[in-house]
């Protein structure tokens, strides 16, 4: 699955690095570029997303058993499509991503994730991470039976 992300500092507009107070998750991949990292292990974990032309910044899942949102930080695909999370009316959303992390593997994206979004009418809009049964090579590069749904590929 997705336990952390990258995105290139290009990728997000400069108005929103201080209004998400974004300056606290730089990294510098070695002499390359500037990065912000965004992992799930953090105390109040977010994810990046493009929704319906606007770059948001959103809670990532769900930890709170006391809610009516599952709790996890992904969202299977074929449970998506069966209908499962029908009655919290999903919206699928992009999660811009330049590297991905999974069970200590960093690897490239080239476009990013796909993500749902629901909304919590008590805590705001939530995001998860789209996932599907993970290919051979990424099952054996992480370790993990599942994979994100990147955007235009597959690993």
């Amino acid at each position: 699955m997705c336990q952390g992300i990258a995105l290139s500092q290009c990728e997000i507009p400069d108005s929103l690095i201080e209004r998400y107070q974004l300056s606290e998750r730089i990294i510098r991949r070695g002499e390359g570029d500037i990065e912000f990292r965004f992992l799930l292990a953090e105390r109040l974990p977010v994810l990046p997303v493009w929704h319906e032309g606007q770059f948001l910044i959103l809670s990532w899942g769900n930890r709170d058993r006391h809610n009516k949102l599952p709790v996890s930080a992904w969202c299977a695909q074929e449970s998506l499509e069966a209908g499962a999370w029908h009655h919290l009316r999903p919206r699928e959303v992009f999660i811009p991503t330049s590297f991905a992390w999974d069970r200590g593997v960093w690897y490239q994206v080239r476009e990013g994730l796909k993500g749902v979004l629901v909304r919590d009418c008590d805590r705001g809009q939530h995001v998860y991470v789209l996932t599907q049964p993970a290919t051979h090579y990424y099952e054996v590069m992480t370790r993990n039976n599942r994979e994100p749904v990147m955007v235009g590929e597959t690993i």
